[in-house]
């Protein structure tokens, strides 16, 4: 525990050096299609607080989570470093270190936009648990700041076969100073998304598909041209009794994060 704390502080301590040199930008893990910058290269990082992990309904820490990352940009392309470090748990979840590296390619294409994604799940403090991968595909159409989407992916390494889905309606709305965002979705997954994430060697006679109702989004305020602070929040209903054996059926997480691009 010692070992991961001092790795999540190191990992910390170089974002806000950065944010105290550079100053501030904007990278999310929501819906969104930020105005492209007009560099060719650009680094950012952002260092999150949050009071619940949730990931697609799931709850993996409850309490006080740290969650900072770095987001590199290049000519459409991105990649980004994510960490979730559990700082005080208060639900008796497993207390798990998380680092994953998510490689993208960002295309626009008249109204349409669409982006390509390979995202690598790892967690160095436990052996017992094998890192995994996603590929997946955003697609989205847009009419001003509203706009419809669908997000297929599919797991390619340890739970192969293993998919999750979701479309749903996007509004997306930037300014000079400040960006809001706001998602409303449906999500499926199939048998084997919910076996391997969710009830393990005790499926209970569970024969239907995980589904869920999202609602997410985000607001960002300029504080300088490069510092910016973000509020955002996730919610997510789970849909039918099957799982309330595993899930609390209502997740509601809230973030307050603070940003910098350069």
């Amino acid at each position: 525990m010692k070992k991961t704390l001092l790795q999540t502080i190191a990992f910390t301590l170089i974002n806000f050096i950065v944010l105290a040199q550079e100053g501030g930008g904007a990278k999310t893990t929501v819906t969104d299609t930020t105005i492209q910058s007009e560099a060719i290269f650009s680094v950012s990082v952002e260092s999150a607080f949050t009071n619940s992990y949730l990931w697609r309904g799931i709850q993996f820490n409850k309490g006080i989570i740290l969650q900072p990352s770095v987001t590199m940009d290049y000519k459409g392309f991105s990649l980004n470093i994510w960490n979730s470090t559990s700082i005080l748990e208060t639900n008796e979840n497993e207390i798990i270190q998380e680092l994953d590296f998510t490689l993208l390619k960002s295309i626009e294409a008249g109204n349409f936009y669409f982006e390509p994604t390979l995202l690598v799940y790892t967690y160095p403090t436990k052996n017992s648990i094998t890192a995994t991968a996603e590929a997946s595909i955003y697609v989205a159409y847009y009419k001003g700041a509203l706009g419809i989407f669908m997000n297929p992916s599919a797991d390619i390494l340890s739970n192969a076969g293993g998919t999750f889905s979701e479309a749903g309606f996007t509004y997306d709305n930037e300014t000079e100073k400040s960006h809001t965002v706001l998602n409303l979705a449906y999500g499926t997954g199939n048998k084997k998304f919910s076996d391997y994430n969710i009830t393990g060697d005790d499926p209970s006679g569970i024969t239907s598909n995980y589904k869920l109702i999202d609602l997410n989004g985000y607001y960002q305020k300029s504080l300088n041209e490069t510092l910016y602070i973000k509020p955002s929040f996730s919610f997510f209903h789970i849909i039918g009794s099957d799982f309330t054996n595993f899930l609390n059926t209502n997740q509601l997480s809230f973030t307050l994060s603070i940003g910098a691009e350069f």
